[in-house]
């Protein structure tokens, strides 16, 4: 193997490690977001609880399963909850109670419930941290790109008969 090789594929590992970083940390804080809300609704006094947070090209669905004796908690109480605690974007909430699903978009939980009250409001994109961030990872991913693509050119063009 030449050298130029052997310090490509000992830089190859930085750019693969730092996006991996990225992407955990960013799938953490929807975990540990979910297990906060999991715990309010807990105190909340739900029991099988289960919640879920699926984005689709950028629609924000929070799904929540809970069970509670109550016979005449419709999930609104759950709603609320998850409308002015979960510090993540909300453009749906799809809750499932006592083995009964209800749900409601971002215009009807802002009517019936009016603006969220977490600072900031995550659901707002002016942020300009977040911008930077999503700026940051999209060079992150194309710098990756270019790298591995690089590596993979030079590793086809040095392999051939009579070639180690």
């Amino acid at each position: 193997m030449n050298r130029a090789g052997d310090r490509a594929r000992a830089r190859l590992p930085l750019p693969l490690a730092a996006l991996l970083g990225v992407l955990l940390a960013a799938g953490c804080s929807w975990g540990a977001e979910m297990e906060a809300l999991g715990a309010r609704l807990q105190e909340a006094g739900y029991t099988e609880i289960g919640v879920g947070h699926v984005n689709t090209n950028g629609y924000d669905l929070v799904q929540v399963e809970a069970t509670k004796p109550a016979a005449d908690d419709n999930g609104v109480e759950i709603a609320r909850l998850v409308w002015h605690t979960y510090a993540e974007e909300v453009d749906q909430v799809a809750i499932t109670l006592n083995g009964t699903t209800r749900s409601a978009t971002r215009d009807e939980l802002l009517e019936e419930f009016g603006p969220r009250q977490l600072d900031p409001n995550p659901d707002e994109d002016t942020d300009p941290v977040d911008v930077l961030i999503r700026v940051a990872v999209v060079i992150l991913v194309i710098v990756v790109l270019v790298k591995v693509l690089g590596f993979l050119g030079r590793l086809g063009r040095g392999s051939g008969p009579g070639r180690l």
